[in-house]
């Protein structure tokens, strides 16, 4: 069952270990905002992350391309029945449970 949530999400404070850019790190959040609060996958087009972090398409997929670098997110595409294109798949790491060791001495 999908948890509700009421004006507000959360992002791990350990997203900001990872020097990710700005634009990287709105995606992330629109990505959260999206997110399922148990399970983590959510499914939002390219088109709605642009238009909810005021970026263009290529922004967006270069954030995104950031993200699943840096092993935050996991990108699948999606297809219809018939072969046409879906918005994508994506599901977050779970920063809270799995966070990442930072080396603080570099």
């Amino acid at each position: 069952m999908t948890q509700t949530r009421a004006n507000f999400f959360m992002v791990a404070n350990e997203i900001f270990s990872f020097s990710l850019t700005t634009k990287a790190i709105a995606v992330y959040c629109c990505l959260c905002r999206h997110a399922d609060v148990n399970t983590h996958p959510c499914f939002p087009s390219r088109k709605t992350i642009a238009k909810e972090c005021s970026l263009g398409l290529s922004s967006v997929d270069r954030a995104i391309d950031e993200l699943c670098q840096h092993g935050l997110i996991c990108k699948i595409h999606r297809r219809s029945k018939d072969g046409g294109k879906m918005s994508n798949y994506y599901t977050l790491a779970n920063l809270i449970a799995n966070p990442r060791t930072v080396d603080d001495t570099g």
